[in-house]
């Protein structure tokens, strides 16, 4: 009887909250990430334990476990402390090269780190990359968020720089200031004298470094966001009862930060785990032996069908990538506690720093900012140089790449692409993301809205390669293959990819307005329709507005599928694909005008990211997050 009436009220509170507008937005949301996301991601995991014989199979997974290429550590006991040793680890941290030349002998210190095999190298890589932004990310939130010294708002602003650019692009312009002929060497080699030899990075460093200085940001936007979020009377009452210094940090402000630094951090990981590009752009090193780019690699087999090995391999990505995520949303929402007093907001309390403490804290960000810049300093060189050889500057400049650009036919056609590729991408983002936002806003109190909020939250963390993977899996011999044409399937995958930047900045107006204003409406006779265009929309207009422009940039500059659809039709290919056939397949622009394209895509992206932020002001916290 209980359960009958629970079940009867149950039915009387969807039939209230949910009319006919709202199932169709439910309806439009589930249908598009079935067809897009879910069903591409679910063939893929399929595929990978799909034997020859038509049966269910662990042989590819296994395969690849023991095989030596992809995971070659093994554990070995000894009969001697410390009684274990792991083996399989190649080469070596670093390689001394010693050569002669006209002014004597030269020394130049490769840092290329170990191999430990795919697998491996793929989590290394990505716990470095952690490790190494959050620490960076977080110190720099912390001295902003609590400290007040001259410029501190500028500085704060331009530490944010590095979001201006993807890790394919950033790549592009580090590579040339790391080299052994490259900028930092002749800088602080040649000229200061400061190095006693040249250190080259490369390999695996060398995608640790280019993904730290594009992704702290990431972590310091959250850590800001948090710190100051702290409500400042626990501080003040921890102070009282005796705490300070050290102590105040580690039992009170850490402790409250902790999921917004998390938060950072783990996306981090997951965006560190996915990147394609930076491995491409280091390819011929051990850069090469991550997971993405050996699926990138083998996606296809001779036949030009869709090798298995690359389905599982993209499946285990998969699932370490959806783990991470899943584990973070439900640790960092058991965590968040005490961060908001009753009643409102505040102004953060910041304490004016010493002149000796504030020139050091100059010395440290600016530091900071020499490395972080150098990615977006190299692609500018590089875009407008005619000649860099091994000087500090171009020896002349031109514009010639950029013409050249321009007037190359694929090149014209692959940034036409993108721009209609993501503006009508854009244009679903929108429908879709206002679509899911409102209901997770306005019915978060039926059941199953949680999951629906996780379906449009989790693009984020789901590896570009693997969704390419899918797509090809499910579409290939369709009237929707990239055989025929690419479009379809990029416009579907930039929606589905870049739709939480949309959803996340949507609900955060929603979370602004008044409920009771619909309530109102809906008691003097208007539909449900109506209110939602005539009194939420209005409200939340420059909220969709600016999720739409980071979706739509963010799109531009999606490398995975981009290069992966690309590589399969490239009439339809966008322009990240042009980029990296320029990179590798020997035209005479070398570097110079992948890097004019890479400075027309980060033109892009400041005035885009620039614009939303001026648009939404106070509205909303960092766009990128949890």
């Amino acid at each position: 009887m209980g359960q009958a009436a629970g079940l009867s009220k149950l039915l009387r509170k969807i039939r209230w909250e949910m009319d006919a507008f709202s199932w169709s937005q439910l309806i439009i949301v589930l249908a598009s990430f079935t067809a897009f996301l879910i069903v591409p991601l679910g063939l893929v995991v399929v595929r990978s334990f799909y034997s020859s014989s038509g049966g269910f199979s662990f042989y590819w997974l296994q395969t690849i476990l023991t095989d030596p290429f992809y995971f070659p550590l093994r554990l070995k006991l000894l009969n001697r402390f410390p009684f274990i040793s792991l083996e399989g680890i190649r080469g070596s941290l670093y390689e001394v090269v010693k050569y002669q030349t006209a002014g004597g002998e030269e020394t130049i210190v490769l840092l290329t780190g170990w191999d430990m095999g795919v697998i491996p190298n793929s989590l290394v890589v990505a716990t470095f990359t952690t490790l190494f932004s959050t620490v960076l990310g977080f110190t720099l939130a912390f001295i902003f968020a609590k400290y007040r010294f001259p410029g501190s708002e500028v500085l704060r602003i331009v530490s944010l720089i590095p979001l201006l650019s993807t890790p394919f692009v950033g790549a592009i312009g580090l590579k040339k200031m790391i080299v052994a002929d490259g900028v930092l060497n002749v800088l602080f080699y040649d000229m200061l004298h400061l190095l006693p030899f040249k250190i080259e990075i490369t390999g695996l460093p060398a995608v640790i470094l280019v993904q730290t200085l594009l992704f702290y940001p990431i972590v310091m936007l959250n850590s800001y966001t948090a710190l100051i979020s702290v409500d400042p009377t626990l501080e003040e009452q921890a102070i009282n009862m005796g705490a300070s210094g050290f102590r105040l940090f580690r039992t009170v402000t850490l402790p409250l930060a902790t999921p917004g630094v998390e938060a950072g951090a783990l996306l981090v990981f997951i965006l560190s785990l996915e990147d394609l590009g930076t491995p491409i752009v280091f390819k011929g090193t051990t850069a090469e032996k991550v997971l993405t780019f050996q699926i990138f690699n083998r996606i296809f087999t001779p036949a030009g069908l869709i090798s298995q090995e690359a389905t599982t391999l993209a499946m285990i990505l998969l699932v370490i990538s959806g783990l991470v995520f899943v584990g973070v949303r439900r640790y960092v929402s058991l965590k968040k506690y005490a961060m908001l007093s009753k009643g409102g907001t505040w102004r953060p309390k910041r304490r004016k720093l010493s002149p000796v403490v504030t020139l050091l804290v100059y010395i440290f960000i600016l530091g900071v900012l020499f490395f972080a810049t150098l990615p977006h300093i190299g692609v500018t060189l590089l875009a407008f140089a005619k000649q860099w050889g091994p000087t500090l500057l171009p020896s002349s400049f031109t514009l010639d790449n950029f013409i050249a650009v321009l007037s190359d036919e694929e090149a014209s056609r692959c940034i036409m692409n993108s721009l209609v590729y993501s503006s009508i991408a854009t244009l679903f983002m929108v429908v879709l993301g206002v679509s899911a936002a409102y209901l997770v806003s306005r019915k978060k109190s039926l059941p199953g809205i949680g999951a629906l909020d996780l379906l449009v939250t989790i693009p984020i963390a789901v590896p570009g390669i693997a969704v390419a993977t899918g797509l090809f899996l499910t579409y290939l011999g369709t009237p929707l293959s990239p055989t025929i044409s690419g479009a379809p399937l990029l416009i579907a995958s930039y929606t589905v990819r870049k739709i939480p930047f949309t959803v996340r900045a949507v609900f955060s107006g929603l979370e602004q307005t008044d409920k009771t204003l619909d309530e109102v409406a809906w008691t003097v006779g208007a539909s449900r329709t109506r209110t939602f265009f005539s009194i939420v929309m209005p409200m939340i207009l420059l909220n969709v507005l600016a999720g739409g422009m980071l979706s739509f940039i963010y799109s531009m500059s999606e490398v995975s599928t981009g290069i992966v659809v690309g590589d399969a039709n490239h009439r339809d290919a966008p322009m990240t694909w042009k980029m990296y056939d320029m990179l590798f397949h020997g035209l005479a622009g070398g570097t110079f005008q992948p890097a004019a394209l890479g400075f027309l895509l980060m033109t892009l992206q400041f005035i885009f990211i620039v614009g939303a932020n001026l648009l939404l002001r106070k509205r909303a916290t960092a766009l990128i997050g949890v």
